[in-house]
């Protein structure tokens, strides 16, 4: 068993506030990042069409709200499934009657076994932007893709190592 894989995923983020925080640390580069809230297997229902279930759900201290996905075939990590659920998140948290300006900023974050986006890079940052002006969009909707074949001695590099590993005594992150 491996992080890697689905169901060990599970049972090792339940509860557990220290390891996602760890990784959402390492994934955002936020060092000061608390989080207060962890949910694994999180269905997201959508009465008029495809639900969703998220691997592991997380709030933050600031209110930002965290999905992450362990993504071992590349085909189910597409953007428009990334897309799909950030939606579904927006949708979810939003209250009826509340303004849109009190959305809080979320992440969807597919931590996949392989490169799928193929250019050698640890992450890739995926936020809208003016395509005209080359400005951020800031609607505070960000999804990264992390690229979980990348090895190197950086915090992410490490971090990914132990997603791969089968071997708890080889791990980086206890």
């Amino acid at each position: 068993m491996r992080l890697m894989d689905d169901t060990f995923l599970s049972a090792a983020f339940k509860n557990n506030y220290k390891c996602t925080e760890l990784v959402l640390k390492i994934v955002t580069e936020k060092s000061d990042l608390k989080v207060i809230k962890v949910e694994v297997q999180n269905e997201l229902k959508n009465l008029r069409g495809h639900s969703v279930r998220l691997d592991v759900y997380a709030e933050d201290s600031s209110g930002k709200k965290y999905d992450i996905e362990v993504q071992r075939a590349s085909d189910g990590a597409t953007p428009k499934r990334a897309r799909y659920y950030s939606s579904l998140i927006d949708s979810s948290i939003l209250d009826k009657n509340e303004k849109y300006d009190t959305l809080a900023e979320t992440y969807v974050i597919f931590i996949t076994e392989n490169d799928v986006l193929g250019k050698g890079l640890p992450l890739y940052h995926i936020d809208r932007m003016v395509k005209e002006s080359g400005d951020l969009f800031n609607d505070e909707a960000h999804i990264i893709y992390v690229n979980g074949a990348y090895r190197d001695e950086s915090p992410i590099g490490l971090l990914m190592h132990d997603f791969s590993c089968n071997d708890p005594s080889k791990m980086n992150y206890k």
